[in-house]
């Protein structure tokens, strides 16, 4: 069998709609490594995701474009490869004969990762040195005890302050990367939206009944609040269609959607990404809670697709069991609503003239004034409050 070489370059491809750039956040090869087709080389993060950019061909890296945090244009060449292919024969014109180009490629040997390497990411490991955290004896937060971004920055902030003639200490991070991203479209939101914020509580106490029961009903999967609160989101969108709107501000038009999809605003090592959870009125809560785990955890993992992040109509967010009291958050523009879901807790309630324990909720309702006024904002939340007490979604 002989065998032929061909240098390959991979270009960075049209990697969804609309998108014409992506900034390189971190390279997984280099110059030398042998490939194999479909291995990640690089990450690379548009205004969407944060995907990975597998290879084509197997193949040795001959060259890499582009350093971390250059924004690429689509079609520009980011790897050439030297790939190989076997063949059974050369056809040459002129009744030359074939001849073998090459015959092997030098493999770089594989070893085995350090017995003490801390178990986290690699990109929570290149944080921690940049920002020089030493990740020994730093007991992580995230699942398994993984190590997060959020552990070393909090170790960051326990730190001694170093003295002046310290040069080994950073003195500032690269504000580049999803956090820019995240923060650019923040900023477009504040500066374009007129935000006001409405709060209330909600007796959560039929909430935290309705989920046992399902919870009894399905042993061995954990249902948290989360699908109850969309599925009710989404029966009260019904009812004020305002809210499930966008406004186009260069068109002077506000679209009604006929879908109802719910964003889930998500905490992830590299910033808050909100993957859309669709047609919620069309599903089941086992349904929901399956897709919701799933796509969160795609989030976590930095592989959530960009179809999975697109045509939200409504976002909720939640901090869990870090709720706190209230809040003012950001609408998800152009989107016109967002809700913030807050910590359940057992409360001393008056009720028929009683004193006595419920499970509450707080609710924080965050609306843009040029297309919902403050009444509407209230009823709806009102009735999304109601949506426990007789359940008809179910």
């Amino acid at each position: 069998m002989n065998q032929i070489f061909m240098q390959y370059e991979f270009k960075l491809p049209d990697i969804g709609e609309g998108v014409v750039e992506g900034e390189i956040v971190r390279w997984m090869i280099k110059t030398g490594d042998q490939v194999k087709e479909d291995q990640p080389m690089l990450e690379i993060m548009t205004d969407k995701a944060t995907v990975e950019i597998p290879s084509p061909v197997n193949g040795e890296v001959i060259q890499t474009i582009g350093s971390e945090g250059e924004i690429i244009p689509v079609g520009t060449t980011l790897v050439i490869i030297k790939s190989s292919s076997k063949l059974a024969s050369l056809s040459v014109s002129e009744g030359r004969q074939s001849e073998e180009v090459e015959t092997s490629l030098q493999q770089k040997p594989l070893t085995s990762p350090p017995s003490n390497r801390h178990l986290t990411t690699p990109a929570v490991r290149r944080f921690a040195l940049k920002v020089g955290v030493d990740l020994t004896g730093l007991k992580g937060t995230g699942a398994n005890g993984r190590i997060t971004r959020q552990d070393i920055e909090i170790a960051m902030s326990k730190q001694p302050e170093s003295s002046s003639d310290d040069q080994s200490a950073p003195s500032s991070i690269p504000y580049r990367g999803i956090r820019k991203k995240i923060g650019d479209h923040l900023a477009t939101a504040k500066q374009t939206v007129p935000h006001y914020t409405y709060v209330e509580e909600m007796d959560a106490t039929a909430l935290v009944k309705l989920r046992a029961t399902f919870q009894r009903h399905k042993k061995g999967h954990n249902i948290n609040y989360l699908p109850f609160i969309i599925k009710a989101c989404a029966e009260s969108l019904k009812e004020y269609p305002i809210l499930n709107s966008t406004l186009d501000d260069e068109k002077k038009m506000i679209q009604f959607q006929s879908h109802f999809n719910i964003g889930v605003a998500t905490a992830t090592e590299k910033g808050l990404i909100v993957p859309v959870v669709k047609n919620v009125d069309q599903k089941n809560i086992f349904e929901l809670s399956s897709e919701i785990q799933f796509l969160t955890q795609q989030a976590r993992d930095g592989k959530i697709k960009l179809e999975d992040l697109r045509e939200g109509t409504f976002t909720i967010t939640s901090l869990g069991p870090l709720g706190g009291i209230m809040a003012t958050p950001i609408i998800n523009y152009p989107q016109v609503g967002i809700l913030a879901i807050h910590k359940i807790e057992e409360r001393p309630v008056v009720k028929d003239g009683n004193v006595v324990a419920r499970h509450m909720m707080n609710l924080s309702l965050s609306l843009d004034h040029r297309v919902i006024d403050g009444l509407i904002g209230a009823t709806f939340l009102q009735n999304f409050i109601l949506q426990f007490d007789k359940p008809k979604f179910l």
